[in-house]
């Protein structure tokens, strides 16, 4: 069983209006509530505004308007940082990097031991890669790496950003494993246009082009 965390799970997102141009929001007014542990489906299409959710949860987008806090801690505080993890779509890897240098270097960054994330390779097939340049790996592989370096740290906040697409049977299978014990004592924010069957959603918010619905 996880240690118990020092923060209360949450996500609190209060009449949000944001966006990348002055003029055109993204979002407009919308307020999600997060309050307990569990699995926080974000889907819509292309465009609605879910990856520009997922930059106000890291803290790198700052609404224009309302407020976005995690575990009570304001998303753009330093603070913040040691309550959330987050995992883009893109991978931002080094190619003449191993895969234990790439998780050795981001264990650092975190601030925690190595021991975890290098415990999890083998979980996910990768445990044969463990020596070998990041410019080996398939696409699926890397976004295994990917995966396991924007998860090193233990937060009470996760959000990641489409994480099926292209893993194969046994990376999903990991991730579906990870996510299930995750949801027990973290809120768990998963963008995904579809999810495997094995999931249990908390609650799922669908992003239209004028905001969220519940």
């Amino acid at each position: 069983m996880p240690e118990p965390t020092p923060f209360e799970a949450s996500i609190e997102i209060d009449a949000v209006t944001a966006g990348y141009r002055q003029g055109s929001p993204v979002l407009d007014g919308i307020s999600l509530s997060m309050g307990q542990p569990g699995l926080y489906r974000v889907a819509g299409s292309n465009g609605s505004g879910k990856s520009t959710l997922l930059e106000l949860i890291s803290g790198f987008l700052h609404p224009w308007a309302g407020s976005v806090r995690l575990c009570g801690i304001d998303a753009g505080s330093p603070d913040a940082r040691h309550v959330r993890s987050v995992c883009r779509t893109t991978p931002a890897l080094y190619p003449s990097m191993t895969v234990h240098d790439h998780l050795a270097f981001a264990a650092r960054s975190r601030q925690v031991g190595p021991e975890a994330g290098l415990a999890r390779l083998a979980k996910y097939g990768l445990r044969d890669w463990v020596e070998q340049p990041v410019s080996m790996l398939s696409t699926g592989n890397i976004r295994k790496l990917w995966l396991l370096m924007c998860t090193v740290a233990d937060t009470p906040v996760v959000a990641i950003d489409e994480p099926f697409n292209g893993m194969d049977v046994r990376g999903v299978e990991a991730l579906i494993d990870e996510l299930g014990d995750w949801a027990q004592h973290k809120v768990v924010v998963l963008i995904s246009h579809t999810l495997p069957e094995e999931l249990t959603i908390r609650h799922s918010f669908v992003f239209k082009q004028e905001g969220a619905l519940p």
